[in-house]
């Protein structure tokens, strides 16, 4: 009898041991998992991973946590070459962006989202086109109808060239058949501030950076470059809207990633472990207090979003020159 009690005992402890090997869970995580952020603390791409990991450490095992390093420079190149070259032992994370698309694009780096395993999605905010509120167009019908009318008059401000913005201003005029006129600032707020002294007609940007100025009445989000209108502001039309044939999905993404050779069981841990957090109060409050958005994509969900994006910025790269 006690033979028979110690048999089944036995099998019962197998069949628990490999069920914690299937999902992940014999050995891993006993340490603390890194998260490589390729910007200074304390921006969108920072303050994103941050809230997510913030929430999802309440489901890592006793003594564990996210240790969250930022490793800026070389454009974001510096902090992403740590995770490639990193132990593919799922104890490195880094957040694919679309500077990373765009710089592969260009050829500025061998490393490519397809390095990666997307574990969860901190940020999908889309870029909206921006202008004055006393500018002649108040729709996006009117303020293409108006660039066809007046080539070259309409100014917008951007980034720099090959920078999101300016690959975003490129589309339209691709798709249009219009011509801008493009100047080029330090950052979205200084194009933003531009417009409001009346120096530029309009930009192409996130939310974030003009929201206040929308706010106090100055400036118009006059269109999302989105499949779907912002959750954050529901009243923004999508350029599709008006423009059926339209089918570009421009936002700014950090996707939390992984080494696409770790173990898969490694890599469906790490998402059960953190994608539920992406839903999770504390975290739409940070997205709330940033002003953005994101979409809880599944795995399969986001390597389709990527391989798109990868494919858009690949074209628009083709059609500029950058040194």
């Amino acid at each position: 009898m006690k033979n028979k009690s110690l048999l089944v005992i036995c099998a019962l402890c197998l069949l628990v041991s490999a069920s914690l090997v299937a999902n992940g869970q014999k050995d891993y995580p006993s340490q603390n998992i890194n998260v490589i952020v390729q910007y200074s603390a304390g921006g969108g791409t920072d303050l994103s991973v941050r809230g997510v990991m913030d929430a999802a450490k309440t489901n890592l095992p006793s003594g564990v946590n996210f240790a969250i390093s930022n490793v800026t420079g070389g454009a974001g190149l510096i902090g992403l070459n740590q995770v490639v070259t990193a132990p593919s032992d799922g104890y490195t994370l880094g957040v694919l962006n679309t500077d990373l698309v765009i710089n592969y694009c260009l050829g500025r780096t061998k490393i490519s989202v397809e390095d990666f395993e997307p574990i969860a999605c901190a940020l999908i905010d889309p870029f909206v086109l921006i202008t004055s509120s006393k500018a002649p167009y108040k729709t996006f019908k009117e303020f293409i109808d108006y660039a066809k009318a007046h080539p070259g008059e309409v100014v917008i401000g951007e980034t720099g060239i090959g920078a999101a913005p300016s690959l975003a201003v490129l589309a339209i005029e691709q798709h249009f058949g219009v011509d801008f006129k493009t100047v080029s600032y330090g950052g979205s707020a200084d194009c933003v501030t531009a417009i409001v002294g009346g120096h530029i007609d309009a930009t192409i940007a996130q939310t974030v950076n003009a929201a206040s100025q929308v706010k106090a009445g100055n400036l118009i989000f006059m269109a999302s470059m989105s499949e779907d209108r912002l959750s954050t502001y529901p009243q923004i039309p999508t350029m599709k809207e008006t423009y059926p044939d339209m089918n570009v999905f421009m936002p700014g993404f950090c996707i939390i990633s992984v080494k696409a050779d770790v173990d898969k069981e490694k890599i469906e841990y790490l998402r059960n472990a953190i994608r539920p957090a992406i839903d999770s109060a504390s975290f739409q409050k940070v997205l709330t207090t940033m002003g953005m958005q994101t979409i809880n994509m599944d795995g399969a969900q986001t390597k389709k979003f990527l391989a798109e994006q990868l494919a858009l910025y690949s074209k628009l790269c083709k059609s500029i020159e950058v040194k």
